[in-house]
């Protein structure tokens, strides 16, 4: 159930701690509220909110999931990250069947609906097990007091801006016969990127819930938000980032006077964190991928962290028996490979998919009078049945918004397969820079040159046999080893390998690249 409130400047009549209220509104005496903003009369009549007996997924914000706190002590527990997303949920439930303007409204009014739900229905969309409800309560305040940076990870990998917000402006408890009920409320720039997320991934409630750890819980959702990428590899983020992505601030983390960061005792964060917490991603039967870590050094230093995802040997489930063939071919028509229709049986039910394919032929016919078409029929299926499955009927699915959904996916798509393409590129750019720089090397120098690598400390046996015949253009693994080899420890041959900045950094590669007239 949903009130709007406004935001607009008060005067705080009592503080408590960050310049909260508590009150007892006297128009509404069942709850006890804490909040930033006065209160305001609903603008539409409450009701029930209906929570689907079935949730499989969310569709989380990517800077949601990148958001830390901003204080230690706020460091998040697995049931404070779990009622974080839990809060999510109910947003998007309650405002799925809300008028079609509810965004443009957040964005030029600053309001936001308050929501209420039973503490019984968001614990159990939390998967959090038990009638202790006291600790729902506890943790719920938690989060009330929780400043946030938010989306500490831009596009490009870097940190690309830093917004400070609480996640929740109002926070109440219902008393007396309105006892076990919840009301809560988002900043309007918040419940926008909950709402509306430009970036966001798609996560498994199963998957959320059968992971017993907070890390492992933070580990899943920051790295599978990667699981679509063209090479199934997460961004190679610096050690500091991902320490905070998975438990906040801690002593692993040590900031410089000058505003940089420093990791201390890295090793001990991979023991006792770290690996734990992927053993225990990687044991969650409902993820088609485990997690491999890569560790990425400056010198001796792991500077970077980067998870590839290797698919499980499993043998297959097959199509249930049930499924008519019609139905199959139809999926094959829209593009649903054997092994996609394999997941999508076990994910749901042939009743939900076959509504969402007569939703689908719906929609086209009604583009089609219109004189448009679908972007991409198999992404469009998949918004009808994502929203067909969250427990949207008749009119709930709004297909405008599907559609819009779709072309920001496929945009996404393009440009990940765009960045593929240009670092490839920028890849066989620098092989052939090394190549012609090496092989232009007087024969001795050359020779003399491998030998010092030989016998260095990088040369393990194996990569030692990679040298055993003559080197050539064509020696690709030896020629790529030994280059990685001069960059670190022989960097004044690197500099007369690569002498011009579009050999030695993919920005100024792509810079060069336009200002000479090429196209990337």
């Amino acid at each position: 159930m949903a009130m709007w409130f406004e935001f607009v400047p008060s005067i705080i009549m009592r503080d408590v701690a960050d310049h909260d209220t508590i009150d007892i509104a006297p128009d509404d005496p069942d709850f006890e509220m804490r909040r930033r903003e006065p209160e305001q009369p609903s603008l539409f009549p409450t009701e029930d909110l209906i929570v689907p007996e079935t949730l499989r997924s969310m569709k989380k914000a990517v800077s949601a999931i990148h958001a830390t706190p901003i204080r230690a002590e706020h460091s998040q527990s697995l049931n404070s990250r779990r009622l974080f997303d839990a809060c999510i949920l109910v947003a998007q439930i309650d405002c799925r069947g809300r008028e079609r303007q509810l965004i443009e409204r957040i964005r030029s009014d600053r309001i936001s609906p308050m929501f209420e739900v039973r503490v019984t229905d968001l614990a159990r969309l939390a998967s959090i097990p038990g009638k202790n409800y006291e600790r729902v309560y506890a943790e719920l305040d938690r989060l009330y007091e929780m400043s946030l940076f938010w989306n500490i990870v831009g596009d490009d990998d870097q940190v690309e801006w830093e917004m400070k917000s609480h996640f929740l402006t109002a926070l109440g408890h219902g008393k007396g016969l309105k006892r076990g009920l919840i009301r809560f409320a988002f900043d309007p720039a918040i419940l926008e990127i909950v709402l509306e997320p430009s970036r966001w991934a798609t996560l498994s409630l199963q998957a959320m819930a059968d992971l017993k750890t907070a890390a492992s819980y933070a580990l899943y959702q920051n790295t599978w938000r990667y699981v679509g990428t063209h090479n199934k590899v997460t961004a190679a983020l610096p050690t500091a980032t991902w320490i905070e992505l998975l438990i906040g601030k801690s002593r692993y983390v040590v900031e410089d006077s000058g505003g940089g960061k420093r990791v201390e005792n890295y090793g001990d964060f991979k023991r006792r964190v770290l690996v734990d917490a992927i053993s225990r991603v990687n044991g969650v039967q409902a993820l088609g991928y485990t997690l491999e870590l890569k560790e990425l050094k400056s010198g001796t230093r792991v500077s970077k962290l980067q998870f590839k995802f290797v698919p499980k040997k499993q043998p297959p489930l097959g199509i249930p028996l049930t499924w008519p063939q019609d139905v199959v071919r139809v999926l094959e028509s829209i593009g649903f490979q054997q092994k996609d229709i394999e997941d999508m049986s076990q994910a749901h039910s042939y009743e939900v998919v076959a509504e969402a394919i007569l939703r689908l032929k719906a929609a086209e016919g009604r583009l089609r009078g219109t004189g448009k078409a679908i972007t991409s029929k198999k992404a469009y299926f998949e918004g009808i049945l994502r929203n067909i499955a969250g427990g949207a009927v008749g009119e709930d699915l709004d297909h405008d918004k599907i559609e819009a959904e779709v072309r920001q996916q496929e945009l996404q798509r393009e440009a990940e397969a765009r960045q593929d393409r240009l670092k490839e590129a920028f890849a066989n750019h620098q092989r052939e820079r090394f190549n012609g720089w090496l092989f232009a090397l007087p024969e001795d120098e050359r020779a003399e040159l491998v030998r010092s690598f030989k016998t260095s400390a990088d040369a393990s046996p194996i990569v030692r046999g990679l040298f055993d015949k003559d080197l050539s253009p064509g020696s690709m693994s030896a020629l790529a080893v030994l280059r990685g080899w001069l960059s670190k420890s022989r960097p004044e041959l690197a500099e007369q390998a690569f002498p011009n900045p579009e050999d030695r950094t993919f920005d100024a590669w792509m810079a060069w690249k336009l200002d000479s007239g090429g196209t990337l």
